[in-house]
């Protein structure tokens, strides 16, 4: 329908059908082109960091809804306290093996995300916010 591809409502499909139609064509569309370009040594450096990049601002939709809703309720610190975790033992890991720059980059950037997730989680138990009045639909205001 119209409405999958109005990115207000992206990622809410109407039928299940249509979000697996976007994931192949996307993967079958980038596939093409990552094959075109293999031999471009500049396009793989590119896609490997784009590749790192994404997975470290993976907690930035967390610690936006954080800070809409003023709260970390529902919020699984447990799972924070373990994305910090591997984050450092992976940069750790990069740094003494002097992995490629992107790499120490990208890992800092992670835990530099989980940290600013905990420090949310701290501020926001110990000094809590005024409750924000949502004119959204209910569900959109949980936490991820």
């Amino acid at each position: 329908s119209v409405a999958d591809f109005d990115l207000n409502y992206f990622w809410h499909w109407s039928k299940f059908t249509d979000y697996l139609q976007c994931v192949l064509t996307f993967t079958g569309v980038t596939g093409y082109i990552t094959y075109l370009w293999l031999d471009s040594s500049l396009f793989v450096e590119m896609l490997g960091f784009l590749a790192v990049f994404t997975e470290a601002m993976l907690g930035i939709p967390q610690f936006y809804r954080n800070y809409q809703n003023r709260s970390t309720e529902g919020m699984s610190v447990k799972m924070v306290l373990m994305w910090t975790s591997g984050d450092t033992f992976k940069t750790v890991y990069f740094i003494l093996n002097q992995a490629p720059f992107q790499f120490s980059i990208c890992g800092l950037l992670q835990v530099f995300v989980d940290m600013a997730i905990l420090l949310q989680v701290y501020l926001y138990s110990y000094y809590p916010q005024k409750p924000v009045s949502y004119t959204a639909h209910p569900a959109s205001t949980k936490a991820l």
